[in-house]
């Protein structure tokens, strides 16, 4: 009986919680631990020279974050009519704050890592599909997407 418990107890260890968004018709997901808070969408400042991607900034309080449009960087058509347009604001591991804008924003699911099927493409900033009943949903990774952007727009 004890054996059974350390099995369940590992297989919980691979469940994540995950905030599930979309971006035209595809859904993903990332890390409820790396979300801070979820906005309405406002005007931005645009950033001279920064990647088609990036929105611009907005004021948060007090501190200034670049938001990325997911849908212009995932090569998507933007919705730019859509009123339930929202910002995720998100920290990286390495302390990264910035702001992803989402078509709508759907809802939360337990993801079992040991579900999702690996994409071949190295260095992609999509870590796997996994299925969530009838849908498939994208894994993104939320490092090399931040990464991107901290390597794109900051220069030394």
């Amino acid at each position: 009986m004890t054996e059974q418990t350390a099995v369940a107890e590992v297989a919980d260890d691979m469940i994540v919680k995950m905030i599930v968004f979309a971006i035209g018709v595809q859904e993903y997901c990332i890390p409820i631990l790396s979300v801070r808070e979820i906005r309405g969408f406002e005007k931005t400042t645009t950033l001279p020279f920064a990647p088609p991607y990036v929105c611009g900034a907005i004021n948060l309080r007090g501190i200034i974050l670049t938001v990325i449009d997911l849908a212009i960087y995932l090569n998507v058509p933007p919705q730019t009519d859509n009123p339930r347009r929202v910002v995720v604001i998100v920290e990286s591991k390495e302390g990264v704050v910035c702001g992803l804008l989402v078509d709508r924003v759907i809802d939360m699911a337990d993801i079992n890592m040991n579900d999702v099927q690996a994409v071949s493409e190295e260095g992609s900033c999509l870590g796997g599909l996994v299925l969530v009943g009838d849908r498939m949903i994208g894994i993104l990774r939320l490092e090399t997407v931040v990464g991107q952007l901290v390597g794109d727009t900051v220069s030394e």
